[in-house]
């Protein structure tokens, strides 16, 4: 599927609705190479502007608070890899902070460090302007 989108480019953008609910699934596989491959072609779709980094985790929210704790690990480990390969400015980053935060109490501990590297990564990129959204708006779990 990667090798199809570098090819189509951004003549993939009509099959993208079919195709990602099958690349989330593949997020929480027990094989590493699957969930590395489906990364890949997740961060292959915004390389080749098949979709926008936002409208991508528009459609991503979902996999927040799927039931496979691995598909919420991956999904912020996608998002920080997209920080810093798109940056910042790329996404509504306001609008991923409150279910990370939730995941921060999550059952699962690599869900929960997971959410905190994510938030981490988040702060290098705005800085201050994360810790007084999560002071104003966010109730942090007291153990982080």
């Amino acid at each position: 599927m990667t090798y199809l989108v570098d090819r189509m480019g951004v003549d993939f953008r009509p099959y993208i609705s079919t195709v990602l609910p099958p690349i989330i699934d593949r997020l929480g596989d027990s094989k590493e190479m699957v969930r590395e491959k489906s990364q890949l072609l997740i961060l292959k779709l915004m390389e080749r502007d098949v979709i926008t980094p936002q409208a991508l985790f528009d459609k991503l929210m979902p996999a927040f608070t799927h039931k496979n704790g691995k598909i919420r690990e991956e999904v912020m480990n996608c998002l920080q890899t997209t920080l810093k390969e798109h940056g910042p400015q790329s996404l509504s980053i306001s609008r991923l902070i409150a279910p990370i935060v939730k995941l921060l109490s999550d059952p699962m501990s690599p869900v929960r460090d997971t959410a905190f590297n994510t938030l981490v990564e988040i702060y290098r990129h705005v800085g201050e302007r994360l810790r007084s959204d999560l002071q104003r708006k966010h109730a942090v779990p007291s153990s982080r």
